[in-house]
């Protein structure tokens, strides 16, 4: 009687561990959704953007150079490239001379850095350094879309 009490309390007990296990995998193995709700990694609607895949930022942008100089001005033209493990929209808007990257990190992270002025001499400056911020044009404003 003893012995079918303490192997009952025995099963009963790797039952409880493996229905835990089982949860507990299925938390930490469930893939992480691509977008928060409140954030969303996106072009506004009114830019033709071209998705290049993996690719680096100097490679970027020499692609986005050449498809501004391919197209009517004033545009809004952009360039989605993967970089880093990063999602990247570089946005070139010709009319306002203005140049917006929003990048979407492998942690979630979503973070718009705009540069004003410049796009193409910007741009060429990139092609090499993998920045946009070349050296004698203003700052860029960077914020985190979070807050």
């Amino acid at each position: 009687m003893k012995i079918a009490k303490t192997l009952g309390a025995v099963l009963l007990g790797l039952l409880a561990l493996y229905g835990f296990g089982r949860f507990f995998f299925s938390q930490i193995g469930r893939p992480r959704a691509p977008e928060l709700a409140g954030v969303i990694a996106a072009p506004p609607p009114d830019y033709h953007v071209v998705d290049r895949g993996a690719m680096t930022p100097g490679q970027a942008a020499e692609e986005l150079r050449g498809l501004i100089l391919a197209r009517p001005q004033p545009s809004k033209i952009g360039i989605k490239f993967e970089s880093g493990g990063s999602v990247v929209y570089w946005l070139a808007d010709m009319g306002a001379d203005v140049l917006e990257e929003r990048a979407a990190g492998a942690a979630g992270t979503r973070v718009q850095t705009v540069w004003h002025g410049h796009v193409l001499d910007r741009l060429q400056w990139a092609r090499t350094h993998g920045d946009p911020s070349a050296p004698g044009l203003p700052a860029p404003e960077r914020k985190n879309l979070y807050h």
